[in-house]
């Protein structure tokens, strides 16, 4: 592997990241425009189904921009998706089963404000984010196709992604299906929360590859990852709790979407800012 290789920056993954911001918000809109404009009526199976479609085009929308954008320096397409279906396999296979079933913690987070965030950042959030880390760790990590720095962002996206997907499904099967609109809201949060949390967890994954860190390095970008997650969870709760006004109760699930858009975009953002200034500094020292 060459100097030149390993501090190359893939601009399409940024991109890649904005998109599917951008894009996902955009289709929420659409969702909840023509849910509000068409009413259409499901029977209990088909609203289930619909769901469960619902939950897989954050995914879609990802890996379409990505298998279109990356032409100069291709990833090999069945690792990313591999990783996106490993990820997916270990939340629910160890990730959901550990949080809702071991630990329980629909019965005694929701309790006040200090048990949601320690309970949000060392169950679900070290739960979540060491999981997305290890499907790219003990797979993709050690190939040789895992060749540059980015390469970690990207990985851990797919990861993320697939991490999201299950526990959007989950919900809309747990629920019997979901309205659209509201529905449709809290798949697109989840999935922009679970792919920024991811970037972190990538970021530190490309450095520790490719720079000698220290030892702490990469269970620090865990750390880091999982107290942005309980943080995040935290303050998800606390912006889109109803409030009761003279005209009924009012609902703000439309806060989530702008708060989990705001966290996807500040933290690509610092990634990005981040990256690109470790590549001035390998620049600097050649």
């Amino acid at each position: 592997m060459s100097e030149a290789k390993a501090i190359h920056e893939r601009k399409h993954v940024w991109r890649d990241e904005f998109l599917l911001i951008i894009s996902l918000c955009a289709f929420v809109g659409i969702v909840y425009f023509v849910d509000g404009a068409l009413q259409p009526q499901f029977t209990p199976t088909t609203l289930t189904l619909t769901g469960v479609f619902l939950a897989l085009v954050p995914a879609a929308i990802w890996l379409i921009f990505f298998y279109l954008q990356d032409r100069a320096e291709p990833e090999p397409k069945g690792f990313v998706l591999g990783v996106f279906v490993l990820g997916a396999i270990l939340a629910a296979a160890i990730g959901a089963p550990v949080v809702d079933n071991l630990f329980r913690v629909s019965h005694w987070m929701p309790n006040n404000a200090l048990t949601t965030i320690l309970g949000g950042i060392l169950v679900i959030g070290f739960t979540q984010e060491f999981l997305k880390y290890a499907a790219v760790r003990y797979s993709i990590y050690n190939s040789s196709e895992f060749d540059e720095p980015t390469d970690g962002v990207i990985y851990a996206t797919a990861a993320g992604l697939g991490y999201a997907t299950v526990l959007n499904i989950n919900f809309v099967v747990s629920n019997g299906g979901v309205d659209l609109g509201t529905g449709i809201l809290r798949i697109a949060v989840v999935a922009l929360a679970q792919a920024a949390f991811s970037g972190i967890t990538g970021y530190f994954l490309g450095r520790a590859k490719f720079e000698s860190e220290h030892i702490w390095w990469m269970p620090l970008g865990i750390t880091l990852a999982a107290v942005f997650n309980g943080l995040f969870n935290w303050l998800l709760s606390v912006v889109t709790r109803p409030s009761i006004t003279l005209g009924g109760v009012d609902s703000n699930t439309w806060l989530g979407l702008v708060l989990a858009a705001a966290v996807a975009f500040t933290t690509t953002g610092i990634i990005l800012w981040l990256v690109r200034q470790n590549l001035k500094t390998a620049q600097a020292g050649k």
